[in-house]
Order: C-alpha cells, then structure tokens, then sequence
C-alpha cells in the first residue's frame, strides 16, 4: 500500500453536468497514472460530493489539487475553505498544492487537442488560447505570460483571448501577424460546459476554427496533476 497521500481534485463545479463528467475524466487519466494512490474529486458547488463528502473517504493524509487554470478568486478563497472542511471533516492531515495554472503543461495539453484534430505544428497556422477569463485581469495575463516563458516550438502567433478579464477574440484577431494564413482556437477551459458552448459562438461568428474537446482530456493535464500533488512533502 501507498504512503504517498491521497489525491484529491477540488474543482469549482458548474450546473451543466458536463463540466463534472470532464473532472471524473481526468481523475480516471490520473489514477491510470498513478494506480498506487487513491485520487478522490470533489466540487466547490453544484455537484457532488462537497468537500465535506469528499472528507469521508480520505485517508490519513491528502493533497489537495485545485482545478483551476489560473490564479483567481477561487484559488485565493474558495479553495482555503474547502480544505478547511475537509481536513475537520475527516480529521486527515490535508495540504493543498497550487492551482495547475499557470503552468507550461497547460500549452502541452492545448498542442495535444490541436494533434488530436490534426492540426500539427506550422509558422504559418496561429493558436488562440481561448479561456473563460477572470474579474481578475492579472490572473488571466499569466496565461499570455506562460506563453512568452515556453513559446511553442513549429508554430505561428500564440495568443490568448478570454471571454471575461482580458482580450476579446476579436481584439486578439487583429493583432494577427501578417503571415498568418489560418488561427485555430483551443478552449482553454478544464471541461466542456455553457461557457465553451459561448466560444464556440463566437468562433463561428469569426471564422474561426475551435477544436474539439477541452484540457481534462489529456495526458498533459493528468501529469500536471501529479506535479502539482508532488509538490508538498510526502
């Protein structure tokens, strides 16, 4: 049996039961990873279990890992209470790691949907990172800040839009380099749900092409999960 703690990811959770379907996905990629160590989800709202649920079911000792793309509200507020429960809820030792963005796993995980849609490294094919945003404008530039520190290698024009806290999709479009031939938009979102159904939107009314899918379903993200859980001390 494992010493390693327990995994447990907290995610903010939504009223469309896509989102918690993406979240269960990616605890599968995790403990396929990781069979050694049991990976528990729980959600800051909506769906079940709470993390007063999720408490019942830990062991003597958790980490935390909050699925959150950027450093927001959230992150800062939310996410300290819940592992507040948690820990009193199940008298375990519960840590939390940091929020998995931002992180260049993250870019790993946008190439890993564009491959899945064969759409393959080109200097002349631009990527939008397409992302839910943030009141919080500073927590949405990390993404555009991940980018300028690991740019990808092949490719045109990365960039980010958000539909909330930072530039527009159309904003974004015309800053488009020259050379530029074609942009392609990755929802960078955790899950599928109504604000990628928004993107999707306003994609089309571009002439846009957005991929398919969203970040759980990746490799990519299912180790940043596991970097992020390594992070404390086991």
């Amino acid at each position: 049996m494992s010493t390693e703690p327990d995994i447990v990811l907290l995610a903010h959770g939504s009223p469309d039961p896509r989102h918690a379907r993406g979240v269960e996905t990616l605890a599968d990629h995790v403990r396929t990873l990781a069979p050694h160590r049991p990976v528990h989800t729980a959600y800051l709202d909506h769906h079940a279990p709470s993390p007063q649920e999720a408490a019942v079911g830990l062991g003597t000792r958790a980490i935390v890992v909050p699925v959150l793309l950027t450093p927001a509200f959230h992150a800062r507020v939310d996410v300290p209470a819940a592992v507040g429960v948690m820990a009193s809820g199940s008298g375990s030792e519960v840590g939390v790691a940091p929020a998995l963005g931002p992180h260049r796993l993250l870019l790993d995980a946008a190439e890993e949907l564009l491959a899945a849609e064969g759409v393959l490294p080109d200097p002349a094919t631009a990527v939008v990172l397409y992302a839910a945003g943030s009141s919080d404008s500073d927590a949405v530039a990390t993404v555009g800040k991940t980018i300028a520190a690991h740019p990808r290698t092949g490719w045109g024009f990365w960039g980010v839009a958000a539909l909330d806290g930072g530039a527009t999709l159309e904003q974004v479009l015309r800053i488009m380099p020259d050379e530029v031939e074609r942009t392609v938009a990755v929802p960078f979102m955790v899950a599928e749900g109504i604000l990628r159904d928004r993107m999707a939107q306003h994609c089309g009314r571009a002439g846009v092409t957005m991929v398919s899918g969203a970040l759980a379903q990746t490799g990519a993200m299912a180790q940043l999960v596991l970097e992020r859980a390594g992070s404390l001390p086991a």
